[in-house]
């Protein structure tokens, strides 16, 4: 019956959004006397090119590229008009990311591991225009939130291969405005609606209610005048496969269904998300609702950013290993120290409850609190970032140097977990990043964590990230 109310829901708040939208259109129709060719507002046609600078970096060469050239200076090449009015300048780009590095890990209970782990995403991209695109990918060093593929030296030596063809990613993305737009050349209709299909990652407030790759359906309605807003945004999302719950295990029965908003009001952003995932008796239906808001202001003369998420799980049945009753907030301010380029930041989260995303792939809620409490996305993190009757948080301070194109970032933080078996952690982390070239950067750092009822735990950081 939920999953049928948040169905209905969906329509009903897009339609809503329509409302608004034909309002405003019978406004400007009024108020539309001169012909769009003599509008002051209009793009002129001639081409301004980019403006000479001696340091201007040359663009990033893909290793493969068709037709349209990525990010290149010039005219559009290879048009063509659709019957719809629609104009293709098709662009296929080949591209990838390789991660590689050592990371030792002593958790305080296990042997001291000791891997040399490789990564790597290959992503093909077909644009048809600014706003349309295909989106291919694969994973093949990793299999769906498991391992990936490494060298182990301890403690036992050997290759662990992981490959696989496995599809990662494979979507369409579009808006309904510029693929008919002889429906209205002037833009004045209600026709903002973007839309995707297939498989795709969505991330909903910060991935703490979703962080996962899923087949699936989205649909928005952006740019709706809702009464004292700057604009508003109204989405629904169906996905039917790969729903990967708390455990981050797939859920073979698991069907999602959500509707996300987000409004801009007085120089604060809003956003209320609530999301339905229907499985079977065993693995347990789950609703989940989020709300973040999102500021800045000034404080003794400082641009302060402000964050805050407040989001609940629960299920309407018994509770299940995947699906949980709990609450979480988590709060994060940011700020720029007086004349430097550096960032402090402190970020705070307390849980009642065994609070369960809607779908997660890897890792828990907490992982957006800081490096203590997320992975290099080569190893785990140094303090459970499952959100379990605890409270805790982060401090950080991260050293810029722009002109050098290198960072360093010093954290403390803990974690006082008070979940059955729980353990109470408190450590320390640095890590420094060093751009080498146009497409690679470096990472090295490490952490020390003290373990109540267990031996500390400590671990080392590398990688080395390539785009190509």
């Amino acid at each position: 019956m939920l999953k049928k109310i948040i169905i209905t829901g969906v329509f009903t708040l897009i339609g809503f959004g329509i409302g608004f939208s034909n309002d405003v259109f019978a406004d400007d129709k009024k108020s539309s006397a001169k012909p769009a060719a003599e509008s002051p507002s209009r793009y002129s046609d001639k081409v301004p090119g980019l403006k000479e600078q001696k340091d201007f970096p040359p663009r990033p060469k893909p290793i493969f590229e068709l037709f349209q050239d990525y990010v290149n200076e010039g005219e559009y090449c290879c048009e063509f008009e659709l019957p719809t009015g629609m104009i293709i300048s098709p662009g296929l780009l080949l591209y990838g990311f390789i991660n590689t590095g050592l990371e030792v890990t002593d958790n305080g209970v296990a042997d001291t591991s000791i891997d040399f782990v490789t990564r790597l995403d290959l992503f093909l991209n077909l644009t048809l225009s600014g706003t349309e695109r295909i989106l291919v990918g694969i994973s093949p060093l990793e299999r769906e939130g498991g391992p990936r593929t490494r060298y182990s030296f301890q403690p036992e030596s050997g290759f662990e291969n992981e490959t696989n063809l496995r599809l990662t990613t494979a979507f369409f993305e579009g808006e309904l405005s510029e693929i008919f737009p002889k429906i209205d050349w002037l833009g004045r209709l209600p026709l903002d609606y973007e839309f995707s299909f297939g498989r795709q990652r969505a991330i909903i407030q910060d991935g703490i209610l979703i962080n996962d790759t899923m087949d699936s359906i989205a649909v928005t309605r952006s740019t709706i005048p809702f009464p004292g807003s700057n604009f508003a945004r109204i989405g629904g999302f169906v996905g039917v496969n790969n729903v990967q719950r708390s455990n981050n295990i797939d859920d073979p029965d698991g069907e999602l269904y959500g509707i996300f908003t987000s409004a801009d009001i007085a120089h604060s952003t809003v956003d209320l998300d609530m999301i339905y995932v229907d499985s079977s008796d065993v693995i347990g239906d789950q609703f989940n609702i989020g709300a973040s808001f999102t500021h800045g202001f000034v404080f003794f003369e400082r641009a302060v950013d402000t964050k805050v998420h407040l989001a609940s799980s629960f299920t309407p049945d018994q509770e299940t290993a995947q699906a949980t009753d709990g609450t979480l907030l988590y709060t994060s301010f940011s700020w720029a120290p007086k004349r430097t380029d550096d960032i402090m930041y402190v970020n705070l989260f307390a849980a009642e409850g065994a609070y369960a995303p809607a779908s997660r792939e890897r890792g828990g809620p907490l992982s957006l609190t800081g490096l203590l409490f997320s992975g290099n996305g080569l190893a785990g993190a140094a303090i459970s970032n499952r959100a379990n009757d605890t409270y805790g948080g982060a401090i950080g301070y991260q050293l810029i140097w722009p002109s050098l194109d290198r960072n360093l970032v010093f954290e403390i933080g803990g974690k006082d977990d008070n979940s059955p078996g729980g353990i109470d952690r408190f450590g320390a982390a640095v890590r420094y990043s060093q751009k080498l070239n146009q497409h690679t950067f470096f990472e090295v750092g490490g952490f020390a964590v003290m373990q109540d009822s267990i031996d500390n735990g400590y671990g080392i950081r590398t990688k080395i990230n390539i785009a190509f």
